[in-house]
């Protein structure tokens, strides 16, 4: 049974954006739950803030503006010593890959391959969850797509 292969003709440009994605993920910094809250929040005071400065100029009334701002700044600064406070995430870092390494795992999947198709019926579900698969069948054109986004645990 042949094995699927990526469309000859996309190819490289699938190797392309692979690459950029594997260095843009790289670079990418790393944030715990609490510390997006912390800038989001940080953000949002911002866009409050140019919305006061928007309503003074507009004519409002600058001490009831004044107002706003101050809690807008105390909300502002409440976030940031909490953002401060929170630990530095650190994640291991492994280099991004190259386009040889993605064309060398794009062309020879055997390995899962083997392990799904031999693998026992009642584990198929679970080794399916874990590297994520889908297969949604289309009728009309009688085409199966399968995508694989596995879990953190197996992405390597």
């Amino acid at each position: 049974m042949d094995r699927p292969r990526l469309r000859p003709d996309r190819l490289t440009a699938t190797i392309t954006a692979l690459t950029h994605a594997s260095a843009a993920a790289n670079a990418a910094e790393t944030h715990t739950p609490e510390q997006a809250q912390a800038r989001q929040a940080i953000k949002d005071c911002e866009r409050r803030l140019a919305r006061y400065q928007a309503a003074i100029e507009a004519g409002a009334d600058p001490a009831v503006v004044t107002q706003w701002i101050n809690h807008a700044q105390r909300d502002k600064e409440a976030a940031r010593k909490k953002l401060d406070a929170l630990p530095a995430v650190t994640r291991k870092k492994e280099p991004p890959l190259d386009a040889q390494q993605i064309r060398e795992i794009t062309e020879s999947p055997g390995d899962i391959t083997q392990h799904i198709r031999t693998a026992d019926t009642e584990k198929k579900g679970p080794l399916y969850e874990a590297l994520g698969i889908t297969i949604n069948y289309e009728n009309a054109a009688r085409t199966a797509t399968a995508r694989s986004r596995p879990s953190s645990p197996y992405r390597q």
